[in-house]
């Protein structure tokens, strides 16, 4: 994750053509927002608007809240505070709302779609876009000999949220949308691993 991460901030600007002038800078926030959050690429993601944002504040720490609706429905999830910067970086970008304050666009209930080019259109897909990124930084397949796809980000949130982020399984179940018994069965493997000063 850390070397594609570094990879994207140069990779984005070496677009020829307009159209990927455009959509690689796109690509890399899309990447960073499924990394930081959790959601499911596809639907999920594409749908996202600007007023589907909010902040949510605890105990004096204010936290991004994203409203995704997809597969399993609707449900608010918390985006880890590096997601604040890829906002901005959308906001700058998109001509229609760039000229009011981030902060004013984030709390006035702006219905357009947070994915899209500068002019407001959307791609229809980024996948084709991901792959070419994924060949030019040499990680298109992983240690298994598997391609990776826009959902092995889905699968990296997963895997640091339960190994670094100390989450449990019930409440990532929740942040992702999927049942606890679907997250105990693809990442039982984890657990064990997550315990491993309480079992030796």
């Amino acid at each position: 994750m850390d070397v594609l991460l570094a990879f994207m901030t140069d990779w984005q600007h070496k677009g020829r053509m307009a159209v990927e002038q455009e959509i690689r800078p796109l690509l890399r926030d899309y990447i960073e927002m499924l990394l930081y959050t959790g959601m499911r690429h596809g639907t999920e993601a594409m749908n996202i608007r600007w007023r589907d944002l909010e902040w949510h504040t605890k105990d004096g720490v204010r936290y991004l809240r994203v409203w995704v609706d997809g597969k399993t429905g609707g449900r608010w999830l918390i985006a880890k505070h590096a997601a604040v910067s890829v906002l901005e970086r959308l906001h700058a970008r998109q001509k229609d709302i760039n000229q009011q304050s981030f902060e004013t666009t984030f709390t006035a209930r702006v219905p357009h779609l947070l994915f899209r080019f500068s002019d407001g259109h959307q791609p229809h897909s980024l996948a084709g876009t991901f792959r070419r990124l994924m060949r030019d930084s040499g990680l298109l397949v992983d240690s298994a000999g598997q391609t990776r796809t826009l959902y092995s980000l889905r699968h990296t949130y997963a895997t640091l949220a339960l190994l670094e982020g100390g989450a449990d399984i019930h409440t990532l179940s929740k942040q992702m949308g999927n049942s606890a018994a679907m997250i105990e069965r693809h990442y039982s493997k984890l657990t064990a691993t997550m315990a491993a000063d309480r079992l030796a």
